[in-house]
């Protein structure tokens, strides 16, 4: 019994602590155009996603950014990302608007509307937290300001497309560039890099570039078309 629990916790921390995260449950994956390459499309029907970042809920001031597009039609909360055990952070959307739940981090305890997103249009959205303040920018302009503790920190797990059991609650979207960032990156550095992929490994500028900690591109894959064979995503992000 011994030897069981030890090869467990072994094989946990090495799950843990590999810097090259795979995204296992994505069913299927669909791979559509965007102005980066592919992107990952969420067709609303029993697709989602399950993630890690490295830093393992260490963080606390931070930031979300990605671009999606709005593909049809959903119901008031239908989920585009979510912290994986509980309501620190809750990124969902209804056929017309982004929506934010943020309770477990000090934010309101009922969804929030955001902002409204457009029909296929791809907009870039970045949410920053900045000791007790949470703030949501739509292509680069600041949307809404919501206030939250300055303690709590952000699950590592996450999923995408789905509610906390996968069961339901699936959105339709499309989305690109997802990065996490252990820092709350300024208006002025979103606005810098929101149409430019990122280099990780760049010494150019080491902050915030030293403060990535995920970054999927979602280039895998073939575009247009469902990808039945691919059973995961690639973490392309350093593991700061």
């Amino acid at each position: 019994m011994r030897k069981v629990v030890c090869i467990v916790l072994l094989l946990l921390n090495h799950f843990l602590s590999d810097a090259q995260i795979t995204l296992p449950n994505l069913q299927p994956l669909q791979y559509v155009n965007s102005g980066f390459g592919n992107a990952l499309n969420f067709d609303g029907t029993a697709t989602y996603a399950l993630g890690q970042y490295y830093t393992k809920d260490s963080v606390i001031d931070f930031t979300l950014e990605f671009w999606i597009n709005n593909t049809g039609t959903d119901g008031s909360n239908d989920r585009i990302y979510g912290s994986y055990l509980n309501n620190a952070l809750q990124v969902g959307k209804s056929s017309t608007h982004l929506k934010l739940l943020a309770t477990d981090i000090g934010g309101p305890s009922t969804w929030q509307t955001v902002c409204t997103l457009e029909s296929n249009i791809w907009v870039h959205i970045a949410i920053v937290r900045s000791t007790t303040s949470l703030k949501v920018y739509k292509n680069a302009v600041l949307a809404q300001t919501y206030t939250v503790d300055a303690v709590s920190t952000l699950p590592s797990f996450f999923r995408l497309g789905s509610n906390g059991n996968s069961a339901g609650e699936n959105g339709n979207f499309s989305i690109d560039e997802l990065r996490i960032w252990k820092t709350d990156i300024s208006r002025a550095l979103i606005q810098k890099y929101m149409y430019t992929t990122v280099n990780p490994n760049s010494t150019a500028d080491q902050n915030p570039y030293a403060k990535l900690v995920l970054y999927y591109r979602f280039d895998q894959g073939e575009a247009g078309v469902n990808n039945a064979n691919e059973l995961g995503l690639f973490n392309s992000a350093n593991s700061n």
